[in-house]
């Protein structure tokens, strides 16, 4: 009898934690190991692909042996004459910490390592269930279609369940913070316009007249580190083309022909409030590396390329053996000061200097044409909370260079 005892508590013990192992197991990691031809992961992924019936199987069996324990310490208690309330006293002690609490805290633990070791008895028990299983579920998918009037049950995530759930990750330790930032900015990246990512306004723009001769376009190509350049008649608000520098060589062979016969006549257009999204799509399916940007007002607002896109959905620079821009954009860093070109982005200067100030605008010049509320000369602070903007050079009406320090935030009392 005590023998039978022993069996049915171990069978509780060994089936309630093969529920929490099998549920809380990492179905990702078990989906990567069965696509490396890991027959255990594939029997495992094809054992948790029906969770009604694993879960309706475990349950059956669990709810035999805790019906059996009760009764077989019933009898155990009248044949030695001890008393029944004492002895149920005593099992639904041992069921609770050997049934429950134990097994399910080691399952619970070591989540996969269990899984696999449990998987193979549980799809015996699942196959002898199968007929009962079947019918148990048929009857509560009935209730359920009764209760939810035919809705299925919602099986996808919010954009916001997903960063909550990277939060959390992150917390835990499974995402470095650039990791974590990364993937949120991915998710956020439908949210974002034109406006949000461009990097060339049209006062930077390094274009070329139309009417140039391969001499004049050599000297632009040469002198300036563009792959590709936008070709225009008359003014910046009638781009008719881009150039791209590799065909200066064929151009160089062929002297006969003109800028005209170099440039793709198709360039493309988009208006600063379209999505990023469909712009970047737009690029791929058109095969354009480069879009023009027109403002409200159809004239030029400056350029936006695949790299800017993608720099903004991944929140980091992409530099290659010609790039200088990330190098000039911050001139001194330290802990308390921070000497930067006025085009630094805020998100950057924030991320650097460990900073808090607020994204209204896109880049720092932004940030201090709005303070100032006129155009600022060399000089001139001013005070955004606990940091002490000066600007230390102007070419014309643009902010060149800037210094900020960060000053002790005073103490609440």
């Amino acid at each position: 009898m005590i023998a039978v005892i022993i069996f049915f508590l171990f069978v509780s013990f060994f089936l309630s934690g093969s529920e929490t192992a099998l549920t809380a197991a990492n179905r990702a990691r078990m989906q990567s190991r069965a696509e490396e031809n890991d027959k255990r992961a594939k029997n495992l992924l094809k054992l948790t692909r029906k969770p009604d019936e694993l879960i309706t199987a475990i349950l059956i069996g669990n709810n035999i042996s805790n019906i059996m324990l009760p009764t077989l310490v019933t009898v155990l208690a009248l044949n030695y004459d001890f008393s029944v309330g004492i002895a149920t006293a005593i099992l639904t002690f041992v069921l609770i910490i050997f049934a429950e609490v134990l097994p399910k805290s080691i399952a619970a633990t070591f989540a996969d390592k269990v899984a696999y070791i449990v998987a193979p008895v549980i799809a015996v028990l699942v196959f002898i269930f199968k007929p009962l299983t079947f019918l148990l579920n048929s009857f509560t998918r009935g209730v359920i279609k009764l209760i939810t009037r035919g809705e299925g049950p919602s099986q996808t995530y919010s954009r916001e369940e997903i960063k909550t759930m990277v939060d959390v990750a992150s917390s835990e330790g499974t995402f470095e913070k650039q990791e974590q930032d990364r993937i949120k900015r991915v998710i956020d990246f439908y949210r974002k316009d034109i406006r949000d990512v461009l990097k060339v306004p049209r006062m930077e723009i390094t274009g070329i007249p139309i009417e140039s001769g391969f001499q004049e376009v050599r000297d632009i190509t040469i002198n300036h580190n563009h792959t590709r350049y936008p070709v225009y008649n008359d003014n910046m608000d009638h781009i008719v083309g881009v150039f791209h520098a590799k065909l200066l060589l064929i151009w160089a062979e062929q002297n006969d022909k003109t800028l005209n016969d170099f440039i793709d006549n198709n360039p493309l257009y988009v208006v600063e409030t379209n999505s990023v999204d469909n712009v970047f799509k737009r690029m791929l399916n058109e095969q354009k590396h480069l879009a023009v940007v027109l403002d409200e007002y159809g004239g030029t607002m400056g350029m936006v390329t695949q790299e800017d896109i993608i720099e903004a959905m991944i929140g980091q620079e992409i530099e290659d053996e010609h790039d200088t821009r990330s190098e000039q954009l911050i001139e001194e860093l330290t802990d308390e000061v921070i000497i930067c070109d006025g085009k630094l982005a805020i998100s950057r200067f924030n991320e650097i200097f460990n900073t808090r100030v607020e994204e209204e605008e896109d880049i720092i010049a932004g940030l201090l044409y709005r303070e100032f509320d006129h155009i600022p000369e060399e000089g001139e602070t001013f005070q955004y909370e606990n940091l002490h903007f000066e600007v230390l050079t102007m070419d014309n009406n643009q902010i060149k260079r800037v210094r900020v320090v960060k000053e002790e935030e005073e103490e609440e009392d």
